[in-house]
């Protein structure tokens, strides 16, 4: 069994106090057991003040951790705020295993790294979940690690993340190894006695389009290069999609538009577009897509979105599922428009009710994403890894 502690600081200037306030919460002296890791989630600037470095160093377990705009957690939420969730046991084990300069390594080194680092993960027992926790790359994609996932002879679930911080370049950190870097992918496997559960929704449904469906003819990974024979960025404005060339698209209206992918054979994904290839009329995508898959555009809605994240809170508190980390898609946020920090306060508003219904609090922490990777079941029932964007996803540890 896990038992989960969250801490939650607003300390950004004063690195002895952010960590004298972490440890007051999580009072790991007292409630650490055999096995502990520990998970943290900042605003970007924590790292420059030096607060993340002082509570790396005073932490007593492992830390790994990303970036995010917003947080929230134990009923509290900020988006200049650090929370750090302590995971322990006795009967459940953590191992923490990392790949780094993925800048300077092509996608098939960082390919064939991370198969082996899974291998050897599963060498002497199979993990009950893998949490990857990898940086936003161009060449290297929440879809590489899905693949890889699926290709083990075991196939095992993965949950994680990919970490994201809009409109700030190079800040896209991952903390692991005692380090923090911008060109990460850090995983935790989790054995023993833990039955993870798993929790996924969307703010659109597939069919909400408004586009007429073009075929993809030019693709590098996730990098967009043509539709219908024309360049990306031309397609997409010809579709009246405000695209900001000089500021990047977090400044633009496209980045909560998701496009959805079909696949000849059925499959349907959905992509976010997030940066202009410079020098080019090329668009940096969330995951890998295909030549041939049609793309069409669906809208957010942000009271989809907050509907659906009391829908995912409310499955929990009818399953009793609780020690919960999720993360949100960045792209919810902006569906908010100036509220973004809402969505975070409806799952508080949200865990009041799961209090009353269950007689004990809802203990989560909820932190936004570049894409989601989150298991879901094909029409067989069997579980499949899958990269998402534009949803919410949760882990239950009890």
């Amino acid at each position: 069994m896990v038992k989960m502690y969250t801490a939650f600081t607003q300390e950004i200037d004063d690195p002895e106090a952010a960590v004298k306030e972490i440890l007051e919460q999580l009072k790991p002296d007292e409630n650490m057991l055999k096995n502990t890791v520990g998970i943290v989630h900042f605003f970007y600037e924590f790292v420059d003040t030096e607060v993340c470095r002082a509570v790396i160093d005073a932490l007593p377990f492992e830390l790994v951790g990303e970036v995010s705009m917003y947080i929230g957690a134990g009923g509290r939420d900020a988006e200049t705020a650090m929370s750090v969730v302590m995971l322990t046991s006795d009967d459940a084990r953590f191992t923490v295993r990392t790949v780094t300069d993925l800048s300077t390594k092509s996608k098939e080194l960082i390919s064939d790294e991370v198969t082996k680092l899974c291998t050897e993960l599963c060498a002497e027992e199979k993990p009950k979940m893998i949490m990857p926790i990898l940086s936003l790359l161009p060449h290297f994609t929440g879809d590489d690690l899905v693949d890889i996932a699926n290709a083990l002879p075991d196939p095992l679930p993965f949950f994680g993340t990919l970490s994201v911080n809009l409109g700030i370049e190079n800040t896209n950190y991952v903390i692991a190894g005692g380090g923090i870097a911008t060109d990460t992918c850090t995983f935790i496997a989790f054995y023993g006695n833990i039955e993870p559960t798993f929790h996924i929704t969307t703010s659109f449904a597939f069919d909400d389009s408004f586009s007429d469906a073009a075929e993809i003819t030019d693709v590098d990974g996730s990098i967009l290069k043509e539709v219908d024979g024309i360049t990306a960025v031309k397609f997409i404005e010809g579709k009246g999609i405000k695209v900001a060339a000089d500021k990047g698209l977090a400044d633009s209206s496209i980045w909560t538009i998701p496009a959805i992918l079909t696949y000849p054979d059925g499959t349907q994904i959905v992509r976010a577009f997030i940066k202009i290839v410079e020098g080019t009329e090329f668009m940096y995508a969330t995951g890998s897509m295909k030549v041939g898959a049609k793309v069409v555009f669906s809208l957010l809605d942000g009271d989809k979105t907050l509907a659906s994240a009391a829908k995912l809170v409310e499955d929990l508190k009818n399953s009793k599922g609780n020690d919960i980390i999720a993360y949100s898609c960045a792209a919810r946020a902006w569906s908010l428009g100036t509220n973004f920090f809402a969505e975070a306060q409806k799952v508080a508003k949200c865990a009041e009710g799961y209090l009353e219904a269950n007689g004990v609090p809802l203990n989560y922490n909820v932190a936004y994403s570049g894409g989601e990777l989150c298991p879901v079941k094909d029409k067989d029932g069997n579980m499949v890894n899958a990269f998402h964007n534009y949803t919410l996803i949760a882990c239950a540890f009890n």
